[in-house]
Formats: C-alpha cells, sequence, structure tokens
C-alpha cells in the first residue's frame, strides 16, 4: 500500500463494514441489534491479526475497547477512539445517491455509503494501520487503547460514557486522546492560501429547547385570527431573527493565530491584532455558516409539529430549536434567553442539554506530534487548534485525559464534508490511504 493507493482488500474491507447498517435510534431501545452485532463479528473475521494481538473488552454489550500492549507499561498510554454507529437514511432519497447508501462500493475513485466519513473510515484505517505493524513484528513503545463506541449519533451515553467510566474505575489515564472532529479543509477560510489542517481541542455544547403554544382547537371552517401553528410560526421567525452575539473565544484566537500565515490581505493584518479589529474578524467570518458557527452560539429550528389532520386546528403546536452551546453560553442561561423572546405565548422546555467540553492545551507533546503528522502526511496544510462545532465523543474523556483531540485524517472541500449525514456520503480512496499512513506513523512515532 502506498499513502494514495490502498489495497483492493483494504478498500473490501472498509466497504463491508459500511454495508451493515449498524444505525442507531434515539430511543435506545428500540435500536435493532443485529447489524450492530454482525459488525462485531466482520471486524474479527476481516481483521484477524488485530484481535490476536490484543485485548478486547466489550463494554455494555456493543462498546469495543482494544488494547495493544507495549513495551513500556510504565509509560502512560494512547487512546485512539471512533464510532461505528450511523445515522439514518432519510426515507426517499435512497435513489438520490450515485452509489447505494449501504454499497460500501469503490467506485470513481470513492467509496461509498453511510458511514464512509461518520466514521467508521476511523474504525477499519486504524485497524489497518495496526494490522500492518503487527505484521511486520512492531509493537509500540507505550500501550495502544483503542475504543470504538455504538451510540455516538444520539448522544453516546452507553457507549463511550461507558468506557470512560471503566477507565476511570480502573485507575487509567492516558496520555492522549484521539477522536474525530476537524480534518484537513482546502476551502475553510476565503482567502486561505493553502489547505488548513483544523485539530479540535475544544467543542460546543448542545441542547434542544422544544416551544410549545396552545389553543383551543377546533374545526378548521371556523379559524380565529392565528393558530396555535400560526402564532408558533411567528415566534419562530423571532427566535431565528434574534441570534446571540459573535465573539472571539480564546479557542477562536488561539485557531486564527495558528492560520494567520495561511491568510492573504487585509484578513491576515486584522488576526495579527485581534482585539484591534475584532469587528472586522467577526464580519469576515459571518460570511459562511461554518465559520459563522465559531464565532456565536447558533439556533437551527429542526422539527416541528402540530395538527395531525387538515381540517383540526390544532390544540397544540411545538417546534424543537436545535442550540450549539459557544464557551461563555450555558444550556440555562440560552433558556432564560429564549423565553424572553417568546415571553408568555409558549412554554420552553430544554432537553438533553450538554453543556461546552473543556479545552485541550495546544502545545502538549500530543498536540505537536499531530501538527508534525500533518507536515508529514498533507505537505503544504498548516495545522491549528480548532473549535469542534459539532459533538463527538471526545468529550466523555477528559475524565481520563487533559488532552483530548479531535481529528479525521482527510483532506476535504467544504463539499465533501457536506455530505456527511447526507446523500453520497463518501470519502476519496486517496484520503482513505492517508488516513492509513496517518494512523501508522501516528501508533510508531514515539
Amino acid at each position: 500500500m502506498s499513502d494514495k493507493n490502498p489495497s483492493p482488500e483494504a478498500l473490501a474491507r472498509f466497504g463491508g463494514a459500511i454495508a451493515l447498517p449498524t444505525v442507531s435510534n434515539v430511543d435506545y431501545a428500540k435500536t435493532d441489534f443485529a447489524p450492530f452485532d454482525a459488525f462485531k463479528a466482520y471486524l474479527k473475521g476481516a481483521f484477524p491479526l488485530f484481535h490476536k494481538r490484543t485485548e478486547l473488552t466489550v463494554v455494555n454489550n456493543y462498546a469495543l475497547v482494544y488494547r495493544w500492549k507495549g513495551r513500556d507499561a510504565g509509560a502512560l498510554p494512547l487512546l485512539l477512539c471512533a464510532h461505528y454507529d450511523v445515522v439514518p437514511v432519510e426515507a426517499g432519497t435512497e435513489t438520490a445517491w450515485t452509489h447505494p447508501p449501504f454499497s460500501g462500493a469503490a467506485a470513481e475513485g470513492r467509496v461509498w455509503g453511510r458511514g464512509a466519513l461518520d466514521v467508521k473510515c476511523q474504525i477499519t484505517a486504524q485497524m489497518e494501520a495496526a494490522e500492518g505493524l503487527m505484521a511486520a513484528g512492531f509493537i509500540p513503545p507505550r500501550d495502544i487503547y483503542f475504543a470504538y463506541g455504538h451510540d455516538e449519533e444520539v448522544g453516546g451515553a452507553e457507549g463511550a460514557q461507558k468506557i470512560a467510566e471503566r477507565f476511570a474505575a480502573q485507575g487509567l489515564r492516558f496520555e492522549g486522546v484521539l477522536d474525530e472532529g476537524g480534518s484537513v479543509i482546502t476551502d475553510a477560510i476565503k482567502g486561505a492560501r493553502c489547505p488548513l489542517a483544523l485539530i479540535g481541542i475544544a467543542e460546543k455544547g448542545h441542547a434542544s429547547y422544544l416551544l410549545t403554544v396552545t389553543d383551543k382547537g377546533g374545526h378548521s371552517s371556523t379559524p380565529p385570527a392565528h393558530s396555535a401553528l400560526g402564532r408558533l410560526a411567528r415566534l419562530i421567525v423571532r427566535v431565528e431573527g434574534h441570534p446571540l452575539p459573535r465573539r472571539l473565544t480564546p479557542a477562536l484566537r488561539a485557531m486564527l493565530v495558528g492560520i494567520k500565515d495561511a491568510l492573504g490581505g487585509g484578513f491576515r493584518l486584522a488576526v495579527g491584532a485581534p482585539g484591534l479589529f475584532k469587528p472586522v474578524i467577526l464580519k469576515a467570518l459571518a460570511k459562511t455558516p461554518a465559520t459563522n458557527a465559531l464565532t456565536r452560539t447558533t439556533f437551527a429550528l429542526t422539527m416541528a409539529k402540530a395538527s395531525d389532520a387538515p381540517n383540526v386546528l390544532p390544540q397544540q403546536a411545538q417546534a424543537l430549536v436545535n442550540v450549539r452551546l459557544l464557551h461563555g453560553d450555558s444550556s440555562e442561561s440560552v433558556r432564560r434567553y429564549i423565553e424572553k423572546l417568546v415571553g408568555r405565548e409558549a412554554t420552553v422546555q430544554v432537553i438533553l442539554p450538554h453543556e461546552p467540553s473543556k479545552v485541550s492545551p495546544a502545545d502538549s507533546g500530543v498536540f505537536i506530534k499531530l501538527k508534525a503528522l500533518v507536515s508529514e502526511v498533507f505537505p503544504g496544510a498548516i495545522a491549528a487548534p480548532y473549535l469542534v462545532t459539532g459533538g463527538t465523543d471526545a468529550r466523555k474523556y477528559y475524565a481520563v485525559s487533559d488532552n483530548v483531540y479531535r481529528f479525521t485524517p482527510a483532506q476535504l472541500s467544504t463539499q465533501e464534508v457536506q455530505t456527511m449525514h447526507n446523500t453520497n456520503e463518501s470519502l476519496s480512496i486517496e484520503n482513505y490511504g492517508k488516513m492509513i499512513l496517518f494512523y501508522r506513523r501516528f501508533v510508531e512515532g514515539e
């Protein structure tokens, strides 16, 4: 295998992992676990040497922890993480895929299917890297752990959370933790002169807020001026129209300092003096959804429900606001803010709040090692710390390490990133080769 050309066998193993529809369910009890059982068995058959040389512990029936013993039992181990559950394919969109969403097809220079990018690629790439080293007789300098959750897409409470609790109960501490997160983005910021390797040092919090409007209901032939749904619609517009202000957080400042040399013109000058040019910086970052999300707590209206029949006025109308919490905001402060916006016209219920994560240092040995690997595997890219705007399992592992990082070693365009959780999710074969190389170097490069 070269960094650009993983073997046909490696691609087949990757595709086989994608072909198993390990779809997690918000209602954990309703999860179809048959594909999860099949996935566990598949890994054992696809990577026999890895399973022979590591110790496997199954946590809570489906979360997988592997330990690869190193030469120095006294050295703090490293932890590589990923998850093997995936989000469902939206009903009715299956035919829009270039290749079926659970095909795992290798075609047109890419591997296609749900989980190709988020994030079965990391599991199989890590196992490919480890098997290659094992076949060569390599023993790592320190223990390497691999932790694979099975419910990250629905919060990780039964997977990564249980794994982290088990580690803590065992008294384990890790030199560093590496999970999914940022990537090497070719067009992350307009005007950047090279790709940016964004290594997550923290992640935003998240919570959902259920807005409920009640009314008398009745027959649609004699409607009031505004039904419960109409009143709710006005509140939705009000919430969307009054976002929280943008801010330059310490994590964002660290990122801007890290990418300064990749920027050109006036923006580079502004980044060099963020205190003086804060309005300019915030205005520039507001131009795209991805960079705007780095500067503020975001509101996204994602779900709504009212009457179940076309001729029935709803007695209750509800909408869900999914909020991503910037450091400095909390689920409670945002609840008060939304309640102020809607007044007495609606009730506000907070659902599954998760506060912003701790912030890992951008000068630790593990972070420096990741930057060096970026230079080796993605020459020309500039690595910088990054605030991850989505949620990952990584936040669970602060209980066992101070150095928790989020980086998926692939070079992607913004368009490619947008296939995550979307139609035509896929990963280029070249990227998969680089991913295997990156993990190989991470394990052996002490």
